[in-house]
């Protein structure tokens, strides 16, 4: 005999039992069973996986009472006759004939019922249909992953999969994703209600909500790096963690972090092959370090990759009154446009590339970027290693990926790392991407004479797109030219030059040929008219154009261009802005208006005070030089009484605004088509206006400048728009320079204490550099292995190395540290 208390089975009018209907539902009913209907049921209850426990001395028979209980789960499918689901408006038929509503009350759904107690009346009676439902639902979830929960927790545990497993960030209309269930579940006003109700006096649900709790708060691989992140000593977040006792139960205690970090730092040093140069440097394998970044990016299943390396000193001890000069160098890795699923995951890596934390650490050297330490400390050990990427790729897996390298720095950093261009140069050529010599650059010669031949035969408009350029920069410079020779303006004469390397004879002579009659006449034919054919014989003005051609002399087995050594548009913007800063204040200096400059300067809150003063470093800093550009339009028209000359500086500035805002873009989809079309033509035709407006090569003595004019600036960024999809401004040194400050020096103001540790003798831990102790090794060593921990650090760390590296023993290494 078996006795049932069926209070979870519910019904309308009929039971197990047939007897008459009862006008008020019963909710509890006790019911015998026998055999041998007790033995089928029990069967039934087997089969459905409901079975007594091993405490119970049926252990493994079918528990009758946990099934009929849970009728509605997956043993009411075994059953012919399934009760199906009723909608809103045939429960609310017999809901109304329950309660009294008025007849022409019809409501849609439960929210239109005004009293909140008619509502959970209601709710209570549609869940009566709906939980067997979601009972089946869970178990068939539990049964089908193999994970049969023993407890209620367990159980919605598990079945917290189901949006992880289904979660699709590609398919909108995917109702299974985390976020859309709980902004739909954490909205609702019940839910909203029982936390605010129940939180403060409820212990067991506080218990159940430190799980929450815990997944906002930092790990203990989270909080190794962000501690350091933070700024935060260990007496700080110990009174932290002390303060309230609910914190211990939270977050990581300081002596489970600190030993975290040091295993870290040892499978770091391991993993990635930490090795010491003979100057103190210390860097990483490059195979390695480049592997663990693509897979820890995800980027392992991509065809092409491009792998920027960043190099830039600083002073790494600057708060600390310490002027030693470090030099970092890291790898930042990300993949082309082309090689992107869709949009969303190009903007991804986008937003990548500009955070300061992306890049990872390859090498630290105490010394500056000069060409003789990054000869010795970087390309030794690292050219032989990149120009094997070059040649043969990077292999994960199965997949081969073709590498592209490229290089980022400022322009000391590129001298150093070319070991060519500016004052040093051996061979006497000023520029880093072309022929350029240091006398021609003192020459400027921007302008020159091209006399048409007769196997030219193009238009003006033909023309002026080989040289990019627009028509009506030919016309400013056939004005320059007549200025300088009709009007005797000597300053603008000692820019023009021949169309080849002929002596001053040939050059008088095209100038002669220019200025006359008929040249001049036809040339402004041929204004008014683009696409005419050019006559053979007419000498038109240009600006010079140059490819970049050098080679960089240490890849010379990979033929690598010094194309690929980038140029910072950040760098660019300051040094252009500085150009401009020394010209004014020549200019005023002339007309005894520097107090009026100055004036206008502070009206602007520019924090620089122009002074006759030789040694004075009129240099600004970029927010200095955004508000020098705002007070330029007003310094301009102080210093220049000519309105048709006003009108074109504010064109000139308009022009450079428009140049330098889509140099500096970090957005691709920001750029349109047209922009990065013209963006060559358009930055040589700002340098036209530039040479007319200051007239004076002296003035013009810059590299960038330089840059802009000759085209090489627009020749990259055109590469690589159109090779691989990157905005050149996406790889400006900005994100670097943020990274010391962010990471740099806090991580050597962190190893300090390590530094001085090891220097006494005193340390006993197993992290430290090889070799004889050395205070420039130390430095490096310790700074690099907390910006490791940096670079690499995240819950996933010991799978990324599983993935790219075979020998490190991670079991040996903690039970080293347990002893």
């Amino acid at each position: 005999m078996f006795q049932l208390d069926c209070g979870l089975f519910k019904r309308n009018s009929t039971s197990l039992h047939q007897g008459p209907p009862t006008k008020k539902r019963r909710t509890k009913q006790k019911i015998e069973i026998s055999d041998p209907s007790l033995q089928i049921l029990e069967e039934f209850a087997k089969e459905a996986d409901f079975v007594y426990s091993k405490r119970s001395k049926w252990q493994g028979d079918g528990d009758l009472h946990s099934f009929l209980n849970g009728f509605g789960s997956s043993a009411s499918a075994k059953f012919p006759a399934h009760i199906p689901a009723r909608t809103f408006s045939e429960l609310w038929e017999e809901f109304k004939t329950e309660h009294e509503f008025p007849p022409e009350f019809q409501p849609s759904s439960f929210t239109d019922f005004e009293e909140e107690n008619i509502q959970q009346l209601f709710l209570e009676k549609a869940k009566g249909q709906t939980i067997p439902f979601l009972d089946m639902a869970l178990r068939n979830w539990l049964k089908g992953i193999g994970k049969p929960g023993r407890s209620h927790e367990e159980q919605w545990k598990n079945f917290a999969y189901v949006f992880d497993s289904l979660s699709n960030k590609k398919n909108k209309n995917n109702k299974f994703t985390l976020e859309k269930f709980l902004s739909g579940f954490v909205s609702n006003r019940n839910c909203k209600r029982q936390l605010a109700k129940e939180l403060r006096k409820n212990l067991k649900l506080q218990k159940k909500l430190k799980y929450i709790a815990r997944s906002y708060m930092p790990d203990v691989n989270e909080s190794c790096a962000l501690l350091l992140k933070a700024n935060m000593t260990k007496g700080a977040y110990n009174i932290f963690w002390g303060d309230d006792g609910r914190m211990h139960r939270l977050a990581v205690p300081f002596k489970k972090i600190g030993k975290c970090r040091v295993m870290k730092k040892l499978f770091l040093k391991q993993a990635l092959k930490v090795f010491r140069t003979e100057q103190g440097c210390h860097g990483t394998d490059l195979s390695d370090s480049v592997k663990l970044k693509i897979v820890q990016k995800h980027l392992q299943h991509k065809k092409k990759l491009l792998l920027i390396f960043n190099t830039d000193a600083t002073v790494l001890g600057k708060s600390l009154g310490s002027d030693t000069k470090h030099t970092e160098v890291s790898i930042t890795v990300l993949a082309p446009r082309s090689e992107c699923d869709d949009s969303e995951e190009w903007n991804e890596i986008e937003a990548c590339v500009r955070r300061a934390l992306d890049a990872g650490t390859l090498m630290i050297l105490p010394v500056g970027d000069n060409a003789k330490n990054m000869d010795f400390n970087f390309w030794k050990p690292y050219e032989n290693p990149i120009i094997s990427i070059l040649k043969n790729g990077i292999t994960i897996g199965d997949n081969n990926i073709e590498i592209q390298v490229f290089f980022r720095a400022d322009l000391a950093g590129h001298y150093g790392l070319l070991d060519h261009g500016g004052v040093h140069d051996r061979s006497g050529k000023f520029c880093l991407h072309c022929e350029e010599t240091a006398q021609a650059k003192k020459a400027g010669k921007f302008i020159f004479l091209s006399e048409i031949q007769q196997q030219d035969s193009i238009s003006l408009r033909e023309f002026c797109k080989r040289h990019r350029l627009f028509p009506s920069d030919i016309e400013m410079l056939h004005d320059i030219v007549r200025s300088a020779c009709g009007n005797g303006d000597l300053a603008l004469a000692e820019m023009i030059e021949g169309s080849d390397s002929g002596g001053g004879a040939h050059v008088e002579q095209l100038l002669s040929k220019c200025l006359e009659a008929g040249n001049q006449q036809e040339l402004s034919t041929c204004l008014d008219n683009p696409d005419k054919p050019l006559p053979i014989g007419l000498v038109v003005p240009c600006l010079r154009l140059c490819k970049i051609s050098r080679k960089s002399s240490h890849l010379q087995q990979a033929d690598f261009p010094s194309l690929h050594f980038l140029y910072c548009a950040l760098h660019l913007r300051l040094r252009f802005v500085n150009l401009l800063v020394n010209y004014i204040y020549e200019v005023a200096a002339n007309q005894g208006k520097v107090a009026a400059v100055n004036r206008i300067l502070q009206s602007f809150q520019v924090n620089m005070e122009l002074k006759n003063d030789k040694d004075q470093q009129r240099q600004l800093s970029g927010k200095m030089c955004k508000r020098f550009m705002n007070a330029l339009p007003q310094i301009i028209d102080l210093l220049i009484s000519n309105e048709v000359t006003r009108q074109e500086w504010r064109t000139a500035l308009d022009e450079w605004d428009h140049v330098i805002t889509v140099l500096s873009c970090q957005y691709y989809d920001k750029i349109t088509r047209a922009d990065a079309e013209e963006l060559p033509s358009r930055i040589r035709s700002f340098c036209v206006k530039i040479v007319k407006l200051i007239g004076d090569v002296k003035r013009l003595q810059s590299f960038y400048f330089h840059s802009l004019l000759i085209g090489h600036i627009g020749e990259q960024f055109e590469y690589l728009y159109k090779e691989f999809g990157v905005p050149l401004g996406l790889l400006s040194l900005s994100a670097i320079e943020k990274r010391h400050e962010t990471m740099g020096r806090r991580c050597y103001k962190k190893a300090i204490a390590e530094i001085n540790l090891y220097m006494s003798g005193k340390s006993t831990s197993d992290l430290h550099p090889d070799g004889q102790p050395d205070s420039k090794a130390s430095r490096s060593f310790y700074t690099l292995m907390n910006l490791l921990l940096q670079s690499y650090n995240d819950e996933t760390a010991e799978a990324l190395f599983q993935h790219t590296v075979q020998n490190v023993d991670l079991a040996a290494l903690r039970r080293s540290l347990d002893e």
